[in-house]
């Protein structure tokens, strides 16, 4: 008799965006107390993603990883949204 093989899962993609976004409000919070964070976050960001997709992936969990894309995806275009507008009318007018 044949046993039923059940088929391996390749995770959520929204697991790893809410992992993402989890790890993205933390780093957030450390950067609004340290003050180093805002400035940096891409190269923050790039840190932890890049290796987090890979490993992921390399265990299957390809739709976690794609998740994971995702929210980096979205900070990035809002921290490039948000630097745009500073640069445009910069933070001396913004008070």
């Amino acid at each position: 008799m044949d046993e039923l093989q059940q088929p391996k899962s390749e995770g959520s993609v929204w697991g790893g965006f809410g992992l993402a976004a989890a790890i993205n409000v933390g780093a957030t919070i450390v950067g609004i107390v340290t003050v180093v964070v805002p400035f940096v976050i891409g190269v923050v960001q790039a840190a932890w993603i890049i290796p987090m997709v890979l490993s992921f992936r390399k265990s299957g969990k390809r739709e976690t990883a794609k998740g994971v894309i995702i929210a980096a995806a979205i900070t990035f275009l809002l921290n490039a949204g948000c630097w745009g507008l500073v640069a445009t009318i910069g933070l001396g007018s913004m008070h």
